[in-house]
């Protein structure tokens, strides 16, 4: 019996055909399994599972460690695929605890990092960009029907001429940097490799971070959650910053100390932030960030955007590809060790 792949009926009904001819071109068989969150297969159906892809489709309504119905229902199975070999995520990060427990077993792993690079990289510069213009002052005066222009102190600085530290420079921290480039800001990557790159001014290694953050006016945090980003930018090195500077997250909460920033933005030692990403998720009601009037908040939502969602396809497809002709695959995540 040809073993099989897993893979959403939503998926195959919209790339079914592109699928099938991927399969029809290999050196091997494969059958394709159909999942719904009500799908129910045997422990032989189980064990024959040798691919899988978590799309997005399945994931939807997941919050961080809450995993939605059909995610739980997918899980399940996956849990006890004990011959699953290579299973794809829509996910660009691979911090979660499911996808580590899973490179843990010897499952190889392949991200879509790159399909939602456009659509977070265009939210968090458009959130720098409207915090820099004092949008969010417009924004409460037209709620309260109040002219209200900005004058004297309040007018925003120039952003011609501003710096913004881009700490992780991918395929998000790219599109960052070239729209803030645009915008004449000069552009300071940080990151281990730091040989130089385009729509960045500088590339400057992680070792040198204390020495930028005191010139910054934007410290955007576009980096993986690794053990050595882990609260990288707690409070001491958020003390080092400008309070005319602000700060803009999209990576992962847990690189921030959530607490720290929150009382440097309610102090004034912080200007304001853009924050799409939470230690805890939904963020709790109780927390200070949504009452902070000099800072925006998206409900790690920056990726949302109607095309990621068949960008995410076409990395698999692609993927599923190279895997059936055993060839090296694209955003392959690293060996736990």
């Amino acid at each position: 019996m040809p073993r099989t792949l897993l893979v959403s009926a939503k998926v195959i009904a919209e790339f079914g055909s592109r699928i099938n001819d991927i399969i029809a071109a290999a050196p091997r068989a494969m059958d394709i399994v159909p999942f719904t969150p009500a799908l129910q297969l045997g422990p032989e159906q189980i064990a024959n599972i040798e691919a899988a892809y978590y799309s997005r489709d399945i994931w939807e309504g997941t919050e961080k460690s809450v995993l939605s119905p059909a995610a739980q229902a997918f899980w399940a199975i996956i849990d006890r695929a004990q011959n699953l070999e290579w299973m794809a995520v829509y996910s660009a990060g691979m911090d979660q605890k499911r996808y580590v427990d899973a490179l843990k077993r010897g499952v190889r792993l392949t991200s879509s990092a790159g399909a939602q690079s456009e659509a977070v990289g265009l939210a968090c510069a458009t959130g720098v960009l409207a915090l820099a213009r004092g949008v969010p002052h417009w924004l409460n005066a037209q709620q309260r029907r109040e002219w209200s222009p900005l004058r004297g102190r309040d007018v925003p600085p120039d952003i011609p001429g501003q710096t913004a530290v881009i700490v992780g420079t991918g395929y998000i921290g790219s599109v960052i940097a070239r729209m803030l480039q645009a915008a004449r800001m000069k552009t300071v990557g940080v990151r281990r490799n730091a040989t130089p790159a385009g729509h960045f001014d500088q590339m400057r290694p992680p070792a040198v971070l204390d020495s930028l953050l005191p010139t910054c006016d934007w410290l955007v945090i576009a980096c993986p959650l690794a053990p050595e980003t882990r609260n990288l930018i707690d409070a001491r090195r958020l003390a080092l910053m400008k309070p005319t500077a602000g700060v803009a997250n999209i990576a992962r909460g847990e690189i921030i100390d959530e607490t720290a920033l929150a009382e440097a933005l309610k102090a004034g030692r912080l200007k304001h932030a853009y924050l799409d990403v939470f230690h805890t998720e939904p963020l709790p009601v109780e927390s200070p960030l949504w009452d902070l009037p000099n800072v925006l908040i998206s409900p790690h939502n920056a990726g949302a955007s109607t095309g990621t969602y068949a960008c995410g396809v076409e990395i698999f497809m692609q993927n599923l590809h190279n895997y059936l002709k055993a060839q090296p695959l694209t955003n392959e995540a690293a060996i736990v060790p």
